[in-house]
């Protein structure tokens, strides 16, 4: 009996460890959707369409490699000034760094000036310029 139950077991840590995909690998074949919000109202506009690998695999590792806080409650004052996927994205008020929500899950980051600064780069195809 303990046997079956080893082998069991070891059958589905394999299942498991097999069927796990990275984060990054989720996103592989996704495009990210970049829409800009039209200023002083509710409304977005598509500004950009990332099919292409390389740029795609820069979002990635940007959100891959970053410390998220978990599962907070964050209250911004204004709307976001960009949606990508499921991602809400403002520029802070000195023009210099971004601040993303998942919005699947709360989480919350304040990206480095280097990689507001690169991920604006790939959303936009601009400089992120301060204020």
């Amino acid at each position: 009996m303990k046997k079956w139950v080893l082998i069991f077991c070891v059958l589905m840590l394999s299942i498991v460890g097999c069927g796990k995909q990275d984060v990054a690998e989720s996103y592989i074949n996704t495009t990210f959707i970049v829409k800009e919000r039209i200023e002083d109202t509710f409304d977005y506009k598509v500004i950009n369409e990332i099919e292409n690998k390389n740029s795609a695999q820069k979002i990635i590792n940007i959100f891959k490699n970053v410390k998220w806080e978990t599962n907070t409650e964050r209250r911004m004052a204004t709307e976001p000034d960009y949606r990508m996927n499921n991602y809400a994205i403002w520029i802070t008020p000195n023009g210099d760094r971004l601040e993303i929500i998942n919005k699947d899950n709360s989480n919350y980051v304040r990206l480095t000036l280097e990689k507001s600064a690169e991920l604006f780069k790939v959303m936009t195809r601009n400089e992120l310029k301060s204020r």
